[in-house]
């Protein structure tokens, strides 16, 4: 009888337990607050933004050529890159056939209405010319502005919102 018993309470529990011992991600028992919900395919008409590029070194080029595809896919976006930072020099003409598929990339979006402007400071620091610099577009060519910073305070007096992108570190493993 008792070993019944203690096969009949080893069922019950079983039966008890397994439910709770195959419950998956999907439970928002296991998530505080329950689950995300997905926007990441929600589209902003009309931004204004002025991004503040500091080219440090080519990976923050390629970063920030990203965000701009990212952010042009917004409609009726306006968007006026600055670029400052000593790999302003990626835009040099002489360097074309360095970064071609970067520097296409930038065409692309000029030809696509994105305003790109070149800190003439930053041109000058590199040993460059404003005529050293690629035009990407004829129908919106790239300017070698005065400085950045002036050139943001600019923007920012036309209601454009100022976005810095930042590439953070790969967490290390």
């Amino acid at each position: 009888m008792k070993t019944i018993l203690k096969k009949l309470v080893l069922i019950v529990s079983l039966c008890t337990l397994l439910p709770m011992m195959s419950a998956s991600a999907d439970d928002d028992s296991f998530a505080p607050g329950g689950t995300a919900i997905d926007r990441h395919t929600e589209r902003f008409h009309n931004l204004k933004i002025i991004m503040d590029l500091k080219a440090k070194d080519i990976d923050t080029v390629k970063y920030a050529t990203m965000v701009v595809s990212r952010i042009i896919e917004h409609p009726g976006t306006n968007l006026v890159v600055i670029v400052e930072g000593p790999f302003v020099s990626v835009f040099a003409k002489k360097n074309y056939l360095d970064h071609q598929g970067i520097v296409d990339q930038w065409a692309e979006f000029a030809k696509n209405g994105v305003h790109v402007e070149f800190c003439g400071n930053s041109v000058q620091s590199a040993g460059l010319t404003p005529s050293d610099m690629e035009g990407l577009s004829e129908k919106n060519p790239a300017v070698v502005n005065s400085g950045a910073y002036p050139s943001i305070a600019h923007y920012e007096t036309l209601g454009y919102k100022l976005v810095v992108p930042i590439l953070m570190p790969s967490p290390a493993k």
